[in-house]
């Protein structure tokens, strides 16, 4: 049975949420985006300009006939405000990540969100790649339990004393600081694909390139698991490009990196090797690079709020996270460990 779109209203009409998501929505036939709402009039009239009905007042937005749900993708500081008004107007939310910057504010969304029983998701795309469903398969296929697993990912922006000038960076009271911004992406990536996000202890750092950068650059994490399970994450605005995704489980290992995955496998001992060393099987695979996620995330944001299934990663599953990431702020501040 054929369902009627699901009909959109649009929260801030930004350069990264209008040529990444907007453009992504209008290729999604079960997504309808009937208005858009900027409060500056530059973005408002370009709104109006590509054919949209365009408000610089939010409640205008929010009270147009036959909404029923938003996609939010203003600044991060201001994703709390928007998201409860539109809660509070009893539309269902997408929201761009972060969810909020901090622990509270992101318990409050959840809080509310749950209270009204609408449907809401935190856009944390790589879940939802056909990459991701590949690593998965690969893991559950072969490895059975992960022991560790590290990603190592590069934004490919450049770095502050080299004279780039990335907008989280420059700053960090509207976007949270690379940790906030960007970070919580290979979290989540790895708490999905681990399937835990209960955490005991974390230690990270954060690292400018040069005094004067506003935020934090270079970022590593270490986390433990309360199953026992280990992660590195790594994460940078540097202008290297790349995704190193490792795994070491009880049957053997995987990398994947440029599009390629190596599985390693135990075989028989070796007899002509050291002693007790095992032989392995080495299986080399393409898999596809991360993208095209957005289409595949709002179709299932429309399947759910038509009463479909629910798989999407909600604001009270995301807030679990963002535990994860206040922890990981405080030991970046008091350079220790810290336990959750």
């Amino acid at each position: 049975m054929n369902r009627p779109p699901v009909k959109f209203g649009v929260i801030s009409y930004g350069h990264f949420f209008k040529t990444n998501f907007i453009v992504a929505f209008r290729q999604c036939p079960e997504v309808d985006i009937i208005g858009v709402y900027n409060r500056g009039e530059e973005r408002r009239l370009q709104a109006e300009q590509d054919g949209f009905f365009a408000t610089s007042d939010l409640d205008e937005l929010l009270a147009m006939p036959g909404l029923e749900a938003v996609a939010i993708g203003s600044s991060n500081n201001a994703h709390k405000e928007h998201a409860l008004a539109a809660i509070r107007a009893g539309k269902h939310v997408f929201c761009e990540k972060p969810l909020a910057l901090s622990l509270s504010d992101a318990e409050e969304m959840a809080d509310a969100a749950e209270k009204s029983g609408l449907i809401t998701h935190v856009n944390h795309p790589a879940p939802y790649s056909e990459q991701f469903q590949i690593i998965k398969k690969i893991l559950a296929d072969n490895l059975g339990r992960p022991f560790h697993c590290w990603l190592r990912y590069s934004r490919a922006f450049g770095l502050w004393n080299q004279g780039a000038r990335h907008t989280a960076v420059a700053h960090p009271k509207e976007s949270g600081g690379w940790t906030f911004h960007h970070h919580c992406h290979g979290l989540d990536a790895v708490c999905v694909l681990l399937g835990t996000n209960d955490v005991e202890r974390v230690f990270h750092m954060e690292l400018k390139s040069c005094p004067e950068a506003p935020s934090e650059e270079i970022i590593n994490s270490f986390i433990q698991f309360r199953n026992g399970t280990t992660a590195i994450l790594s994460d940078t605005t540097s202008i290297g490009s790349f995704l190193d995704l490792g795994i070491q489980a009880e049957k053997g290992d995987l990398r994947v990196l440029d599009g390629q995955a190596t599985l390693v496998t135990t075989g028989p001992f070796d007899p002509s090797g050291r002693p007790g060393n095992l032989s392995s099987r080495i299986t080399s695979m393409p898999v596809p690079e991360q993208e095209k996620e957005i289409p595949v995330v709002a179709k299932a944001f429309a399947d759910a709020v038509r009463g479909g299934k629910n798989d999407l990663l909600s604001f009270r599953f995301i807030c679990n996270q963002y535990r994860i990431l206040d922890a990981m702020k405080k030991s970046a501040a008091i350079g220790d460990v810290v336990r959750l």
